[in-house]
């Protein structure tokens, strides 16, 4: 692609179609030619179209980093890495269009926006500025900017267990689904390799967050009529809710 700068508007039209191809793309093997050159298509039009900072936010390397003890990678390794690679790119262009869209295309991009001067203002702002992920937001903002804390948090949760039921393809609830899709002896998700004690340790603990998220969190704010009007701690719990999300979009390598 020419270098030259294009159009905001039509660069993010560019990346909503380069989204729009990303499961073809997890359809083929880790060794194909075409994810070469959509990546860097992508890399082209966001240097080409948006600022610096949207640069950073997606992939400079089309390679997953990969520690081995000294053999190489098996196939079946190297397609789940390179699903991962696909997920962070999802996940990036997902956060670089929301960014845009949130603002609209005519005014300056949400990153270079100036804080509110009116102090009820700032939680919005915030909120806007943390660039959850699409499904956190979509869940939870509107709820947030109307003062509605307690639903805006629990909204964010119930999202997280259906997230999990997507990715997982399961029909339980609750505990006994985080225990289940996230136990370190045999999970459904995987949050990393799982081959050394480290790796373990981390999806236990994982499983554990999620296990309390549901339990500590999403299940008192649906029986307990549990007053909030704390916009900051709202943010907090809410942004533990994006973090499960976005833990599960970049290790996770089967499709939803």
């Amino acid at each position: 692609m020419d270098k030259k700068r294009i159009d905001e508007k039509r660069a993010i039209e560019l990346l909503k179609q380069a989204l729009s191809e990303i499961p073809h793309l997890k359809e083929l093997r880790y060794d194909n030619q075409g994810f070469i050159l959509w990546f860097d298509k992508v890399r082209d039009i966001i240097q080409a179209g948006l600022d610096e900072n949207d640069q950073q936010r997606f992939p400079s390397s089309r390679k997953v980093t990969i520690t081995t003890s000294g053999d190489l990678p098996s196939d079946d390794d190297s397609q789940r890495y390179y699903l991962i690679m696909l997920n962070q790119c999802e996940t990036a262009l997902q956060s670089i269009i929301q960014k845009y869209e949130m603002v609209g295309l005519e005014g300056e991009p949400a990153i270079a926006a100036e804080p509110p001067s009116r102090t009820a203002e700032v939680p919005n702002y915030l909120f806007d500025k943390m660039q959850f992920h699409p499904k956190v937001v979509e869940a939870s903002r509107e709820l947030f900017k109307d003062g509605h804390y307690r639903d805006a948090i629990y909204r964010a949760f119930v999202e997280v267990v259906n997230f999990v039921k997507r990715k997982a393809k399961s029909q339980l609830d609750g505990k006994k689904l985080m225990s289940t899709v996230f136990s370190p002896d045999n999970p459904i998700i995987r949050l990393n390799p799982l081959e050394t004690q480290t790796d373990k340790d981390e999806q236990e603990g994982f499983m554990y967050l999620f296990m309390g998220a549901v339990q500590g969190i999403r299940n008192p704010k649906a029986h307990e009529n549990i007053i909030q009007n704390n916009p900051y701690i709202a943010l907090q719990l809410i942004g533990f809710a994006n973090l499960l999300i976005q833990t599960i979009s970049f290790w996770e390598a089967e499709d939803i």
